[in-house]
C-alpha cells in the first residue's frame, strides 16, 4: 500500500504512481494532508509506503515535510527519491470570468507573476486535485484551480490554459518514506544518496565549517544543505544534509558524531527516474 497527498489527481498521486511500478504495488491511497501521511505509516503494521513531496525547484524545500521528518524519526525513514516536472495549468470554466483562484499554497507561489497579472484573488488549499474538487463543487464561473491535466480530466473541467507557473524548469521533488527497517530490495543500480539532521554543539565560528570539512575531507559530495528552526528556543537551527552515499558511510557518520549535539540518519536511498 502506499499512501500519499490527495485527493485523486494530485501531483502527489502521479508520483505515487510512477513508485507503485518501482515497487510493484497497485494500492494508492490518498490522505488528507502530508501529516496524515506520516500519521498512516507510524499506525501501519505491513510493509506500507508513503509519498510526499519534498523539494521544489522554484520555492525550495516543502517545510512540513522537512519537519514531519525530525519529529517521526523514530518509526519513519526515506527509501527513495523521484523528480517529476510540474505543468501547472489553469482548470475552470471560463478564464475570463475567474475572480478567485484556489490550489495549495506552493502552486500559487509558483505562479505568482501569472496571478497578479490577472488581479485574481487567491485561495490556498490543501493540495492542487482538492482545489480542482472545489471548484467542481461551487460549479461557478468565477471561480478556477491551478492544478495538473490529470486532476481537470478527473473531475471533468476545462484546461483553460496550461504552462502558467512562472518558470519553465518547474521541477517538484518527492521522496518515498516508510517504517524504520524495511528491506527495498532493487536489481537496478543507481545513483544513491544519503540524508542526515545534525545539530550543532553549540553557536560558535567555526562550528559549521567543522562539519563541512569533515565531509570534504571524506571527499563526499553535498547535494544540499538547508537550515530549519530546531523549534527549542529563537535563533536555534538544525540543519538538513543531502550527499552521495560513500563507500565508507559508516566512517563518515562515526566522524561527524564527534562535532554535533546529534546526527539523525533519515536513509540511504536510490535516487529514481521516471523513465
Amino acid at each position: 500500500m502506499i499512501y500519499c497527498l490527495g485527493p485523486k489527481g494530485s501531483y502527489s498521486e502521479i508520483a505515487a504512481k510512477l513508485f507503485s511500478k518501482i515497487l510493484g504495488e497497485n494500492t494508492i491511497v490518498c490522505c488528507n494532508s502530508i501529516y496524515d501521511v506520516f500519521q498512516q505509516l507510524e499506525n501501519s503494521k505491513n510493509n506500507s509506503y508513503g509519498v510526499v513531496p519534498s523539494e521544489n525547484s522554484i520555492e525550495g524545500s516543502v517545510s512540513l515535510t522537512q519537519d514531519l521528518l525530525l519529529e517521526f524519526y523514530d518509526k519513519i525513514r526515506i527509501y527513495g527519491e523521484l523528480d517529476i516536472n510540474i505543468n501547472h495549468c489553469l482548470v475552470g470554466y471560463n478564464k475570463e470570468k475567474i475572480k478567485k483562484i484556489y490550489s495549495h499554497p506552493q502552486a500559487l507561489a509558483q505562479c505568482r507573476n501569472y496571478i497578479k497579472k490577472h488581479e485574481w484573488v487567491t485561495v490556498p488549499v490543501s493540495s492542487t486535485a482538492e482545489a480542482v474538487k472545489l471548484v467542481k463543487s461551487i460549479g461557478r464561473e468565477e471561480v478556477g484551480a491551478i492544478a495538473s491535466k490529470e486532476a481537470a480530466k478527473l473531475y471533468n473541467l476545462k484546461v483553460l490554459e496550461e504552462g502558467i507557473q512562472d518558470y519553465r524548469n518547474n521541477t517538484t521533488r518527492f521522496i518515498l518514506i516508510g517504517r524504520k527497517g524495511l528491506k527495498l530490495e532493487l536489481k537496478e543500480d543507481g545513483i544513491k544518496k544519503s540524508t542526515v539532521i545534525v545539530k550543532l554543539i553549540e553557536d560558535r565560528p567555526g562550528a559549521l565549517y567543522e562539519i563541512l570539512k569533515i565531509f570534504n575531507d571524506f571527499n563526499v559530495n553535498l547535494t544540499r544543505i538547508e537550515s530549519r528552526p530546531s523549534k527549542e528556543e529563537l535563533g536555534n537551527y538544525i540543519f538538513y544534509i543531502d550527499y552521495i552515499t560513500p563507500e565508507n558511510e559508516e566512517d563518515l557518520i562515526e566522524a561527524l558524531k564527534g562535532h554535533v549535539a546529534y546526527i539523525k540518519h533519515l536513509g540511504s536511498y536510490r535516487v529514481f527516474s521516471r523513465n
